[in-house]
């Protein structure tokens, strides 16, 4: 297992090389003046600094086009680095090959050999490592009974001593998966979820230093992939392999990560555990991008220390906030607060009016989106006990939990933080 160390890492691509979508992505996050209309150049990761400890489990996780899979591939060695370094280990691998870094990526699609059964598939790469020492160790006798015996029936068939160390091994992993019944199956003849153990299994049974997972539950159905993603969890606490998840789905993030890196136009917004980033969002798009439903934002003036004016009514805030909002340079802020920390109150200055426009009844639970009465420009999103009978059209007056809000600046959306 192996320390993986992230420093001042930059992917750039030649735009001749780019293909469109690329270019509108970069085209968006670009930083003033680093990309003109003429550039060269379209950069997708700037800066990128992070260490994951031996044996920890880190998500990144960022809406689609952000970086994280360009960020993956590069650990892997699939891209080259624009700039910075990248140790995995004692080891600088900058310029090493994808085989000599002793890692094991487990794809989205699962990329498993559709001729090979499954023992095969995963016994692949361990006979690819075995096969040029094969080739200088193995005794003439061991060589000419594998090919005389390699057509007769599996159970009749010689088996060298790097086979039975590869069937152990094979035998090992697929108990571990829960896979063993399936071994001598075509991948065509399993279901998604079992052909995604299958490519866990082959990325396990070469015990690398470090796991690489590019949404490997993209192509599964929802119960399924909440199944999958605690084995994932359980077998990475098992045999505690250094292991970098990849994903979109913020649940799967904050359920499976020891840490998540929260990534945005080619930038760490912020690390941290999912509790610390669930609690204390660095910034407006983190806090919006995690949590589900996602969070709602208010335009107010700051009138004092402790008073939060909006058109439609004003708030009084706890005295934590004081020193903040008194070093606050400016009187207009965001304030942030997540649907589970709205309730249905009546009427009064501190509370919002709303129209209800639509109701989702979940059982556990029950969402309704609604527009300020006197302003349908602004929506809010809402979570409500199931037994509360809402209805569309429904007209009620919500009250804010001021121990749970957030407040952000308006210009560029970083948290201000109780002092």
């Amino acid at each position: 297992m192996a320390q993986v160390i992230v420093e001042s890492v930059y992917k750039s691509y030649s735009r001749g090389k780019a293909d469109q979508n690329s270019v509108f992505q970069a085209a968006n996050i670009q930083e003033k003046g680093n990309l003109s209309a003429k550039a060269k150049q379209v950069n997708v990761l700037r800066d990128i600094n992070f260490t994951v400890e031996d044996g920890e489990f880190l998500v990144l996780v960022g809406p689609s086009g952000c970086g994280k899979s360009t960020l993956l591939r590069l650990l892997a060695g699939l891209e080259e680095l624009t700039g910075g370094n990248i140790k995995i280990g004692d080891r600088l691998v900058n310029n090493l090959p994808p085989k000599a870094r002793d890692i094991a990526m487990v794809f989205q699609n699962y990329a498993l050999y559709p001729h090979l059964n499954i023992y095969d598939n995963i016994a692949f790469g361990l006979r690819r490592n075995y096969q040029k020492e094969d080739r200088v160790n193995s005794s003439v006798l061991d060589n000419i009974l594998t090919g005389i015996t390699k057509y007769l029936p599996r159970s009749m068939r010689y088996i060298s001593a790097k086979e039975k160390v590869i069937k152990d091994r094979v035998r090992y992993v697929s108990s571990l998966l829960q896979i063993d019944s399936l071994v001598y199956r075509l991948p065509k003849e399993l279901s998604g979820g079992q052909k995604q153990r299958v490519a866990l299994g082959r990325a396990i049974a070469r015990n690398p230093q470090v796991f690489l997972m590019d949404e490997p539950l993209s192509n599964l159905d929802a119960k399924l992939r909440t199944q999958t993603r605690s084995q994932i969890v359980q077998l990475q606490r098992q045999l505690k392999t250094t292991t970098i998840y990849v994903t979109h789905d913020q649940t799967e993030a904050m359920t499976m990560g020891d840490r998540i890196a929260v990534m945005n136009n080619g930038k760490i917004q912020q690390i941290a555990s999912p509790l610390e980033i669930y609690e204390h969002p660095a910034n407006r798009f983190v806090a919006e991008f995690i949590g589900s439903p996602p969070m709602n934002f208010l335009p107010v003036d700051v009138v004092s220390p402790l008073k939060l004016i909006h058109r439609y009514f004003k708030l009084d805030l706890p005295d934590v906030w004081t020193q903040s909002l008194q070093c606050t340079q400016t009187k207009s802020i965001i304030l942030g607060i997540r649907p589970q920390h709205l309730s249905i109150d009546a009427q009064k200055e501190s509370n919002l009016q709303v129209t209800v426009d639509l109701v989702e009844a979940l059982g556990s639970e029950t969402y309704i989106s609604a527009h300020l009465t006197a302003d349908a420009k602004t929506q809010l999103t809402v979570s409500l006990p199931p037994d509360r009978q809402i209805a569309i059209g429904d007209s009620i007056w919500l009250a804010i939990d001021t121990s749970k809000i957030h407040l952000f600046t308006v210009d560029d959306g970083r948290a201000i933080v109780i002092k």
